[in-house]
């Protein structure tokens, strides 16, 4: 798969066979260097998705699809629960986009800390603000 990744005809990259392995290697295999591979190949938004949700994912590779497309892959990064709360800080501190901001805010590993900074950033959206006040005062965890 790293090979594919590296060397592929992107019009392989469109065929179903293909596309079938490929989706089936971003969302099973363990091994990070054929990850991170896809993950900068040209694959699909469908196939980043699977990537991102891959406990095999590191985290140098879902900065990168984050990095990628921000508003469509900060979804997918911030729902996982095994990210630590400094990885967390670090991706909603880049954010320029309105939907990514609003997506990182409800982020279950964000502290308290980058909930604030989230509803303080200039292009957060209005919901933004009742969000991070909601999650804070419903969790003690968060609000530590």
């Amino acid at each position: 798969m790293t090979d594919l990744a590296e060397y592929a005809d992107p019009q392989l990259l469109e065929s179903p066979r293909t596309i079938r392995l490929v989706l089936r290697a971003a969302a099973f295999s363990d091994d990070t260097e054929v990850l991170d591979g896809l993950a900068r190949s040209g694959v699909t938004s469908e196939v980043l998705r699977k990537i991102a949700h891959n406990p095999a994912t590191t985290e140098h590779t879902l900065e990168y699809l984050v990095e990628r497309d921000e508003r469509w892959m900060t979804y997918p990064v911030t729902r996982r629960t095994d990210l630590t709360t400094e990885f967390v800080d670090r991706i909603a501190r880049r954010l320029t986009d309105r939907n990514a901001i609003y997506h990182a805010a409800s982020a279950p590993r964000a502290s308290a800390e980058t909930l604030r900074f989230l509803a303080e950033h200039p292009s957060a959206p209005a919901g933004t603000t009742g969000l991070v006040a909601d999650r804070i005062a419903e969790s003690p965890a968060v609000a530590a």
